[in-house]
């Protein structure tokens, strides 16, 4: 916080500028041009999709967001009748 003494030799305080406001869970909200790293590029995206993930999550830089209520293929698990019996038949997903 910045003082600024006035003429009439009384003290008055600037205050900083309100941060942004990023809601929790950077899905929350669908904001192209989000597919970039912490640094501008491409190259430290969650990429592969082994790499630490809550290492993404916590910065917020994922590779293409999309809201959480948004589900393009609903049915990704159609060709199982129960995972832990048939894990091998479950497909991963890729955009």
């Amino acid at each position: 916080m910045e003082f600024l003494e006035a003429e009439d030799g009384g003290v008055k305080a600037l205050q900083d500028d309100a941060a942004p406001h990023v809601p929790a869970g950077c899905t929350t909200i669908f904001s192209p041009g989000w597919e970039v790293d912490a640094t501008g590029g491409t190259a430290n995206l969650c990429q592969p999709m082994e790499r630490d993930l809550y290492d993404c999550y916590k910065t917020c830089f994922w590779p293409a967001q999309v809201p959480d209520y948004l589900n393009n293929n609903p049915d990704w698990h159609s060709g199982c009748a129960s995972a832990t019996q048939d894990w091998r038949k479950i497909d991963l997903i890729f955009p």
